[in-house]
């Protein structure tokens, strides 16, 4: 006989009944997360009566999209709108609103400049919640607004100074005007800033979720009057904002690495425009994009007048001393700390057989290459260490060194200069102060401790070899590192450069006038229609399909649809079966070639093709 079991009942969750629309504004519009390019606009729902004094601009609520409940952020309450079949919002995900008004429209400018959806921005600009947080107490602090018409500056870093301690001054200085949103390139300068200015609050990214989250809150309350934080911080809102701050706005840590690639300088023109306060860029050489609007006088540039002591010594051979720089750094020796600059880290970049010079690689096709003295031959692809290394062309057991680094030249500056301490600072092991009053320090571009009282000579090894560099930038990061350098030095310290007897950047050097050459600079770039004087974008495809690409380009701008001024260059092939085009068009024109290309990528996402990676004003063409 069977045996009987108890019946037991199923508990089914009825949902709660939003089917009241709000009696006041009942429609709210939204941006919503949906992952789908060309589904990037606006969107109509109901607002029940049950949550409408929750819903409010900026706050993030979940909403049904396609068969599936997703996360929306509030742009605005409508009394109706022109649909007559609308959905009702799920839920309130947080009670806090994280965007504004001004916020909203600045995302709205990035998506619309870089050519993106807006999630895409709000993704950069709003941190990842942390609800735990959210019952915590935020209070504004007591600040006085002072109005006053915005400006728009460049202000040019002296010599011999601390560049944090500058930055901290003129933070300072603004502050006592209303509050400051500081950005810049690193975490350690983050750090340094807020040691000097303990009311600081930090909006790192480099933070831990819980503390940004907290401190994003803290900014949206008003409830500090500095904030300083790394690129994503530009987006901060904070009530009673006046000053916006840049430091090194030319950074490549600058540019977002994440689609869209936007870039914190061309954001903080924006925002300064659409919330009309001051914007301030600090640096010791600005961007060529800077110095073209120093150029039209739409920037204000401050300099500095003063003079640096500079010498240089050109190498006759390959030599990383030329030999009468030794003398000099000797003499800087016996007054303080000399700072070295290697191009490049590690010990030697690449290796050749010593017998037929034939370049070392692996069997997979990797170059090979030496992290130190004593270290085995290593596989830059693949990883393999090679323990008994020969070259496969003459059997020759004897490698040679190519492409030295800075553990190379510490070992080569150890037997120049004997009986001096040496203290490396590069990737991961990155010093920001070097407390001794003497010793040798070598250091990659970047990586530079602040001496407690300045270097008495900074030496910058293979300095022809930054201006050799392949990318358009490296003229500009050149001038940045080299005019660096001199804020390093003690008021009596000199420069050493091994550097070509010809080069103009000496003179510069020396009068502390980056301006020299970044005119010299913007005259051959708009000769040849390069940026900051064209609107450039690069378009990453499958090889199968950038040649119907290009066509497509060309023939849309022999019909007029693209600028009848737009370049189109390329293809070139990148690793994989990827190939990318590069596309140019005048500055006045930018706009246009932009909307070109955002409806190219909306018609390939609505057919449900692979986006064309897309790069608005890169930091690089050629990587």
């Amino acid at each position: 006989m069977a045996v009987v079991r108890p019946l037991r009942l199923k508990t089914e969750v009825v949902p709660r009944n939003n089917s009241v629309s709000a009696a006041n504004l009942p429609v709210v519009r939204v941006w919503v997360d949906n992952g789908i390019y060309h589904l990037d606009g606006a969107y109509d729902y109901l607002v029940p009566e049950s949550l409408s004094e929750l819903i409010s601009i900026g706050l993030r609520i979940e909403v049904p999209f396609n068969s599936r409940t997703v996360e929306a952020i509030v742009l605005e309450r409508l009394p109706e709108s022109p649909s007559t079949k609308l959905k009702y919002i799920v839920k309130v995900i947080s009670p806090i609103p994280v965007a504004t008004e001004t916020t909203l429209s600045l995302m709205a400018a990035v998506s619309k400049r870089w050519a993106a959806h807006p999630y895409d921005v709000i993704r950069s600009a709003i941190p990842p919640r942390a609800a735990s947080i959210e019952k915590e107490v935020f209070e504004p602090s007591h600040t006085k607004i002072k109005i006053s018409k915005p400006s728009r500056r460049y202000l040019q870093l002296p010599p011999f100074t601390r560049e944090s301690e500058i930055i901290a001054e003129h933070i300072r200085a603004c502050s006592r005007d209303g509050r400051v949103l500081v950005i810049v390139p690193e975490s350690r300068f983050v750090d340094q800033i807020c040691n000097l200015y303990p009311g600081a609050i930090s909006i790192d990214s480099s933070l831990d979720r819980t503390s940004r989250y907290r401190n994003f809150l803290k900014a949206i309350h008003g409830s500090a009057d500095i904030f300083v934080g790394t690129r994503s911080a530009i987006f901060v809102p904070i009530p009673g904002l006046t000053h916006i701050v840049i430091a090194d706005e030319g950074s490549e840590n600058s540019y977002e690495r994440r689609s869209p690639g936007w870039n914190v300088r061309d954001v903080a023109i924006l925002r300064s425009q659409i919330e009309k306060v001051s914007l301030d860029f600090i640096g010791y050489s600005p961007s060529s994009e800077i110095s073209r609007l120093i150029e039209l006088k739409w920037i204000t540039y401050s300099a500095i007048r003063n003079k640096v002591s500079v010498e240089n010594f050109q190498q006759s051979t390959s030599e990383l001393l030329p030999g009468r720089i030794i003398s000099q750094v000797r003499k800087a020796l016996q007054k303080g700390p000399v700072l070295f600059i290697a191009s490049r880290k590690g010990y030697s970049q690449a290796l050749s057989c010593a017998r037929c010079r034939n370049v070392a690689k692996c069997d997979c096709g990797g170059r090979l290459f030496k992290s130190s003295v004593n270290a085995k031959p290593e596989c830059a692809l693949c990883g393999l260490v090679q323990d008994r290394w020969s070259c496969t062309w003459c059997q020759g057991a004897t490698p040679f060194l190519i492409g030295r680094g800075s553990a190379r030249f510490a070992q080569e500056i150890g037997a120049a200069f004997p009986g001096n301490q040496i203290t490396q600072s590069e990737g991961d092991h990155i010093l920001d102060k070097y407390e001794k009053s003497e010793g040798i320090v070598i250091a990659t571009p970047g990586s530079m401790p602040v001496a407690i009282n300045g270097y008495s000579a900074v030496v910058i090894l293979e300095g022809d070899s930054y201006f050799a560099q392949s990318d358009i930038r490296s003229q500009e990061r050149t001038r940045e590192l080299f005019f660096s350098c001199g804020g390093l030095l003690t008021r009596d310290g000199t420069l050493l450069l091994v550097l070509a007897n010809e080069n103009p950047i000496i003179g510069a050097l020396s009068s502390w006038k980056p301006s020299l050459l970044a005119q010299r600079e913007l005259r051959e770039r708009q000769e040849v229609s390069l940026p900051p004087y064209v609107r450039a974008l690069s378009l990453d495809i499958a090889s199968s399909e950038i040649n119907q690409l290009i066509r497509g380009l060309e023939i849309a701008r022999d019909e007029k649809r693209l600028p009848v001024g737009t370049r189109i260059l390329g293809p070139v092939d990148l690793k994989g079966s990827i190939s990318r085009t590069l596309v140019m068009a005048p500055i006045d024109d930018g706009e246009a070639l932009i909307t070109f290309i955002h409806e190219y990528q909306r018609r390939r996402s609505a057919a449900k093709k692979t986006l064309a990676a897309l790069r608005i004003d890169p930091y690089s063409l050629t990587r």
